[in-house]
């Protein structure tokens, strides 16, 4: 169960050159308002899928957190560690690269081959951009499989975003309401924390012709 070759194509492509207008060089807001609820007990192992070079995962390791991302760009992974002014360990784990330093480990392959008995289960989930950067068919088979890292009294704090899909294809794809709901609410506990129209987003919607973009957050667990 792996991803498509034209999507893995496709994703190694955007890193390779350098098209990756979704890259936000910051914390995210998100994240840093609501961290205490996603690890109410104030510390946690914390999973990050498609985690890109994401400055939140060095941010959460400052934080005392044990942070584990995986990605599929070898470079985004390269890019992540020297841009944290870090040399991590490189080992292999199975079919994946393990890069470690401190409490941070990112491994370099595809998710949807990673498992749960090689990484452990988690307390937390930062799903940031990982939902929306599949289509609809890796989104139905992303979520089951997200849920095996998940500890039974784990939270996922996921983002959502929803535009007009007539003018954009993406990815980053459209995800509304009813999709989180229709994935999620069967078996975890769902809440929406907050939710409102972005009238500046991102040049990756710009770029398309998007100016009002609708972003929702949700906790989930």
């Amino acid at each position: 169960m792996t991803l498509s070759p034209k999507d893995r194509d496709g994703w190694l492509t955007r890193w390779r050159e350098g098209r990756i207008q979704f890259h936000v060089d910051t914390v995210n807001p998100i994240l840093d308002r609501y961290v205490d609820r996603l690890l109410p007990e104030g510390f946690g192992r914390v999973f990050v899928p498609l985690c890109g070079k994401s400055v939140d995962l060095g941010w959460l390791d400052e934080q005392g957190h044990e942070v584990v991302g995986v990605e599929l760009a070898e470079k985004a992974v390269e890019d992540l560690f020297k841009e944290l002014g870090r040399n991590p360990t490189i080992t292999t784990q199975g079919a994946f690269q393990s890069c470690r330093s401190d409490g941070l480990e990112v491994l370099v392959g595809d998710l949807f081959e990673l498992d749960a008995e090689v990484t452990g289960k988690f307390d937390a989930i930062w799903d940031r951009a990982a939902l929306v950067a599949l289509r609809p068919s890796d989104r139905d088979r992303y979520v089951p499989h997200l849920r095996e890292f998940l500890q039974s009294n784990g939270h996922i704090l996921l983002c959502t975003i929803s535009y007009d899909e007539s003018k954009m294809e993406g990815p980053p794809f459209s995800v509304c309401a009813d999709e989180v709901h229709r994935h999620f609410e069967n078996i975890l506990r769902v809440e929406k924390l907050e939710g409102g129209i972005n009238t500046n987003p991102n040049p990756c919607f710009t770029e398309s012709g998007l100016d009002r973009v609708l972003e929702e957050t949700w906790l989930i667990g």
